[in-house]
């Protein structure tokens, strides 16, 4: 799959999710592909589109207290990983009967070297599956009115 290193200025912010309990900000990204998707009525997502998700911890101030910005949001801090899924033909027939449509997995270190390579992100996709088919198989589509 390879790690997209220019995600952050080639591909558009598709949301953030903020986890107050947990202190964690993760900020999803798409490629242009994946960005043309903006309601379920537009599903399946294109062949090679990119979903990324870039987890990090709350940015913490000298007193490591989170930092927040004018609205109290949460900011990001450092990023500990991020996870990609990209959808290509034949895609994730290694994963058997966690097979998500034809996503693939991975998991990398902003160095590029993987936390899960793909060949291993078969925990990726039986999560993934509960997002379910009608969905594509993507969280972000589950939460998602017919039209955004």
């Amino acid at each position: 799959m390879g790690f997209p290193k220019d995600y952050r200025t080639r591909f558009k912010v598709l949301g953030v999710i903020v986890k107050e309990q947990a202190l964690r900000v993760s900020t999803v990204y798409g490629n242009e592909l994946a960005a043309t998707v903006t309601s379920r009525d537009k599903l399946p997502y294109p062949e090679g589109s990119i979903i990324l998700v870039e987890f990090t911890d709350a940015l913490r101030d000298a007193n490591n207290q989170p930092v927040r910005d004018a609205n109290g949001t949460l900011q990001r801090g450092a990023v500990d990983h991020i996870d990609v899924m990209k959808r290509g033909k034949d895609f994730g027939e290694a994963y058997g009967a966690n097979r998500t449509g034809e996503w693939e997995y991975a998991g990398y270190r902003l160095d590029g070297s993987y936390t899960t390579p793909p060949e291993k992100s078969g925990q990726c996709a039986a999560c993934h599956r509960t997002a379910g088919p009608e969905n594509d198989f993507v969280f972000r589509m589950k939460a998602a009115p017919a039209r955004m």
